[in-house]
């Protein structure tokens, strides 16, 4: 993405715009308020750090993105109590440090009224409020989806203008209406060109399908009074259907929008984040700090036989499944962090297995002894086998939109309306399903699941299914069970233990594995394990100062 060094200082000076004059004339040399927004190469170098929004990868460092505090749920196992940061477990006394912040909305708010009263072409000013507001839309879903009801600003609130800076929190449906509008506005004046590196009219059809999908079902599984739920899965059909009219389509290899150099040419990509030697990332931790995690049983079982019949069902064993089970003579010891072996979880099955869990090795995370299956998705198996431990860096490119969710967006759409056919099907997630090589799913479905959770109906838990399959370890599982209040999944037994064992596999002292009575290793024992899930984790604390400062403010239940 392009940077350009000299705009920094202009940043920063107009992210307070408005705020005060600081002389009545300012040498030409020099921008100010009145001559800066003159031409559209600064409308587009102010817009820039708008971008840095999108974490994807992070910047370097060992923790960084949209991955790593937002995997910790019934997907993986993280064996250290100090990395439970995917919810807050207090109120915080200030808002420094948490997603209280208003600084990116106030910028996007910034570019949108500076652009429209600009002294420019019509076309390219509706251009640069469409990134405006393309980007407010972004940020207020985040607000939205942590915090519930926010306080909507759609211009920059001036610091002596006290009923703005005291108002009280607007209605998330509110706000959500208001997010919609912005995006419509987007997609009508966004350029429509093949750019994966700036955000285009796809890239706004791609939030719509998201956010419309996520609002809708927040607000339905949450018992949100006031709220359309249909009008927003339609809307989430719409822009759906127009993104998979629109020519782009599915990579043939699963494994390369997460390994690849250049995503440029990759037709499923909507939107990425570029990296290159002098912009490195650290996802690669993920998987070789110590390690990070292993995967649960839970994610694990997940992933379909071939033929596209889970691993139970019906109340009996699918035929052609038979458990992998770890054995080895060697003693196992705190000092090892890796086993190589041949995982055979994945014969028989979806093949994403391959491109998600490490077939080639366990691993025991942070050196406690607990053998768990390793994640690969974001490494190769080249890489996998020189097995760097800390200090990973790479450059490889982040997909931030994807046409893979915008199908599992529209079948779910569709089958929350009530409304699916086999041809909705068959142009979503049976495509998914012939790239992973896996049988097709139909409206019948054919089976009962013996995982499925009985609130949910066969056809739904199977979408659900395949949601959780395509997007496993990307930065959506964590919201998809707050969506559908199902935050309970995160106190599932099977989401607490792994890998089976065999019996025989010596361990040594001080190594007190404790496992399940069919053998599979539990990676935190009782009094060890993640925070028990509380229905208040669904919306995030305001911070104590701001309640202070803002007497109008209302707390979330239960903090």
């Amino acid at each position: 993405m392009k940077k350009i060094t000299y705009i920094l200082s202009i940043l920063i000076v107009f992210t307070i715009v408005g705020c005060e004059k600081f002389l009545d004339v300012q040498p030409e040399t020099e921008f100010t308020n009145d001559n800066f927004w003159t031409n559209e190469s600064n409308l587009e170098a102010f817009s820039f750090e708008l971008y840095e929004n999108f974490k994807g990868y992070g910047s370097g460092g060992f923790f960084g993105g949209d991955h790593f505090f937002s995997v910790n749920n019934d997907d993986v196992i993280v064996l250290d109590q100090r990395l439970e940061t995917d919810f807050p477990t207090t109120v915080p006394a200030t808002s420094s440090g948490t997603n209280w912040q208003w600084a990116a909305i106030r910028k996007a708010n910034v570019l949108i009224e500076e652009t429209s009263k600009a002294d420019l072409d019509e076309s390219v000013k509706k251009r640069y409020v469409a990134v405006g507001r393309f980007f407010r839309a972004y940020l207020y879903w985040d607000k939205v989806r942590r915090f519930g009801d926010v306080p909507f600003y759609d211009k920059p609130v001036d610091p002596t203008d006290k009923d703005a800076l005291y108002k009280a929190r607007d209605s998330r449906v509110f706000v959500v209406d208001k997010i919609i509008e912005d995006l419509d506005y987007a997609i009508a004046n966004l350029r429509d060109d093949g750019s994966k590196v700036y955000v285009t009219k796809w890239t706004a059809l791609a939030l719509k399908s998201r956010v419309a999908l996520s609002a809708a079902t927040t607000f339905k599984y949450h018992n949100q009074s006031g709220a359309d739920v249909n009008k927003l899965l339609n809307e989430c059909v719409s822009a759906s259907t127009e993104l998979m009219d629109a020519g782009f389509s599915l990579s043939e290899n699963y494994s390369d929008l997460f390994a690849s150099e250049d995503l440029s040419s990759n037709p499923e990509v909507i939107l990425m984040k570029k990296y290159n030697e002098n912009m490195k990332h650290s996802i690669l931790s993920f998987i070789f700090h110590e390690p990070f995690f292993g995967f649960s049983h839970s994610s694990v079982s997940s992933f379909l036989m071939a033929d596209g019949k889970p691993i139970k069902y019906n109340g009996t064993t699918h035929p052609g499944y038979s458990e992998w089970t770890f054995s080895t003579t060697d003693t196992v010891k705190t000092s090892i962090n890796a086993f190589s072996t041949n995982v055979g979880v994945a014969r028989g099955r979806d093949k994403r297995m391959y491109s998600i869990i490490d077939t080639s090795r366990l691993v025991a995370p942070f050196n406690k002894g607990v053998p768990m299956f390793s994640p690969i998705k974001y490494a190769t198996y080249d890489i996998v086998k020189n097995q760097p431990t800390q200090g990973v860096e790479a450059t490889t490119d982040a997909p931030i939109f994807r046409l893979g969710e915008v199908l599992l967006n529209y079948a779910e759409a569709k089958a929350e309306l009530g409304t699916i056919t086999q041809d909705d099907l068959d142009k979503s997630i049976n495509l998914l399903r012939d790239r992973a090589g896996v049988a097709h799913l139909t409206v019948g479905v054919g089976f009962e699941a013996d995982d499925r959770d009985p609130d949910v109906g066969n056809l739904l838990w199977e979408i659900r299914r395949e949601r959780r399959v395509e997007l496993m370890l990307e930065p959506f599982r964590k919201w998809d069970l707050i969506r559908w209040a199902k935050g309970n999944y995160y106190d599932n037994d099977e989401s607490y233990y792994g890998v089976k064992v065999d019996p025989s596999v010596p361990f040594a002292s001080g190594i007190s594995p404790l496992f399940t009575d069919d053998g599979h290793i539990y990676a935190q024992k009782e009094g060890d394990r993640r925070t028990p899930w509380d229905d208040r984790k669904y919306l995030e604390p305001i911070p104590t100062d701001q309640m202070t400062l803002n007497t109008n403010l209302t707390q979330n239940p239960g903090w």
